[in-house]
């Protein structure tokens, strides 16, 4: 073999693609290329402080920074959806938090037509991926690469917001990646001891040194190689030179929900029609490329607090912020370990559902907008992201399983140029009666005297706004992206879908897509366990089929 010439190839180093890495070259019998278009940023200090979330997104350094088309369902308005541009990709640049997901929808996944992905079937793999030390040892994993933790500090807001949640009717839950998904509960991170812990820490760096494992950063996709029907390999631009890899076996997409069938259709997969109007020769007509888009659409509300515990104090106080940092660096505590949530609630709008269908969570912070803005230069940190000057908190909200879809499509051949993102958020009624819903429960919970002791006041969207019509402007002019684009390559076997349960592409031989875009529907409030979990499986098919020579 020449330099170029590989069994697998892998597009993307991020959740997914760094844990497919990790697996298809463990045997050492496989040689493996991992591309990836950033650097190998990942142990930028502030990417592995967790609280140092803020300042990536903030920033240009490890992200994409893309943006969703207007749309008059959200004012008019385009939304920013930075994604991870480096080693670890999102699992990088996230929040952190870890939800494995409900296993009712794990459970829907199989019965949409997709055998071996139900919750009993995953089971395994969910356990495979992570290290926990709490919870049940049947259903929870305890030797895994990536270290989960439960948020340690029974601080005065969290510990009043679990109460009041209690009081408004929401069950406490001890575990929510356990037997149980619904209840109140204190959040868990991929975090080990103070410092992030994403998939580039966790699966890759411990085994970059193997000789079958070529990682190459700074490598930007162009398109797939095909022969006839079948995937031979990869076009990719690196120092200004384009570069071709040969597949020997197969090739595996794990670039994401925006660059994956962006990847797709720049090779010629896709829908004809698309594909014309973007200039780019149709090899593959599969019309469900870049279609089922779904993400989360996050709204908050804010209060002020008399508590002077919160990040807007303590951002603003150059002792309080010494402070912070010695609890993380040397005992690996405090708000410093999360991106400022500390606990969530999974639960329903409506009673009479028969499993949960909200998410609400509480946020340590408040400021004007969730929306990270490129930051400008010479400010104080607290004034450059726009906290506000008073203390505070947020409680942040969302539909778990939303109904709206919306698509991504390339504009051109060149994978350089951003894709068409069109998410469609709200689109659906019944999207926005259940965020209505979540608002007006929120709203309960800090009503309970636990917490209302410390509220002085609601200050977005503020007591003005009690009718339908006030809380939805304030839903459609403020909310943002959750960060979890999903569904874009969605798994099935009808017409419109792109892969089938073995994530094959459609009509297409050694071409897989393994990360988040596979998705069907929303399994999680959090989607980066689930696309670890994907990749896992993923790994485990591909080496099937290189045993049996299929």
């Amino acid at each position: 073999m020449t330099d170029t010439q590989y069994d697998y190839i892998i597009i993307g180093a991020g959740s997914a693609g760094c844990a497919a890495a990790h697996r298809l070259s463990a045997s050492g019998e496989h040689r493996v290329l991992l591309l990836e278009a950033g650097q190998a940023d990942d142990r930028w200090l502030w990417i592995r402080i967790p609280a140092g979330v803020a300042r990536v997104l903030s920033g240009e350094r490890a992200l994409w920074r893309f943006e969703t088309d207007a749309d008059e369902k959200v004012a008019g308005r385009r939304v920013l959806w930075p994604r991870g541009r480096v080693l670890g990709g999102s699992s990088s640049v996230n929040g952190m938090m870890w939800v494995r997901g409900d296993p009712l929808e794990y459970d829907q996944w199989r019965d949409l037509g997709n055998p071996g992905w139900g919750y009993s079937d995953l089971l395994p793999y969910l356990k495979r991926m992570e290290s926990y030390t709490g919870g049940d040892p049947a259903l929870r994993g305890r030797h895994g690469p990536i270290r989960v933790s439960e948020y340690r500090d029974r601080d005065t807001m969290t510990m009043a917001w679990r109460a009041a949640a209690q009081s408004a009717g929401i069950a406490p839950n001890d575990d929510y990646n356990g037997a149980r998904f619904e209840g109140v509960g204190f959040l868990q991170f991929s975090v080990h001891r103070g410092w992030r812990c994403s998939t580039a820490a966790a699966y890759l760096r411990p085994v970059m040194h193997r000789d079958n494992l070529t990682v190459a950063t700074g490598a930007l996709a162009q398109r797939i190689v095909l022969d006839g029907k079948r995937a031979t390999g990869v076009v990719y631009r690196r120092n200004g030179s384009e570069v071709t890899a040969s597949a020997r076996r197969e090739v595996l997409i794990a670039a994401g929900a925006v660059q994956s069938p962006q990847l797709l259709e720049v090779s010629g997969i896709g829908n004809g029609e698309i594909l014309h109007r973007a200039g780019i020769p149709v090899r593959h007509h599969l019309p469900g490329v870049g279609e089922n888009l779904c993400d989360h659409w996050h709204v908050r509300m804010g209060f002020e607090t008399t508590l002077r515990s919160s990040l807007n104090t303590v951002l603003r106080s150059s002792f309080k912020t010494a402070a912070m940092g010695a609890s993380w660096l040397f005992l690996g505590r405090g708000l410093m370990t999360t991106a400022s949530a500390t606990i969530h609630a999974l639960t329903k709008s409506d009673p009479a559902l028969p499993r949960p269908d909200i998410k609400i969570q509480l946020h340590q912070i408040t400021m004007a907008t969730s929306h990270y803005a490129l930051a400008a230069r010479g400010q104080r940190f607290a004034d450059r992201i726009g906290l506000d000057r008073f203390p505070g908190f947020s409680f942040g909200c969302f539909v778990l399983r939303p109904r709206s879809r919306g698509s991504v499509h390339a504009r051109g051949p060149n994978m350089a140029d951003p894709p068409a993102i069109r998410p469609n958020y709200l689109g659906a009624e019944s999207d926005v009666r259940k965020q209505l819903a979540a608002l007006r429960l929120i709203r309960k919970v800090a009503a309970q005297p636990e917490l209302a002791r410390y509220i002085v006041r609601e200050v977005r969207p503020g007591p003005q706004a009690r009718d339908d019509d006030a809380l939805i402007d304030h839903m459609r002019s403020t909310g943002q992206t959750s960060y979890h684009p999903i569904g874009t390559c969605r798994m099935g076997s009808d017409d419109t879908a792109v892969v089938d349960h073995a994530l094959r592409v459609h009509g297409v031989e050694a071409l897989r897509v393994i990360d988040a875009s596979i998705m069907p529907t929303m399994v999680s409030s959090n989607t980066n366990a689930p696309t670890i979990m994907i990749a896992e499986k993923a790994s485990d098919l591909v080496l099937a089929a290189a045993r049996h020579g299929t």
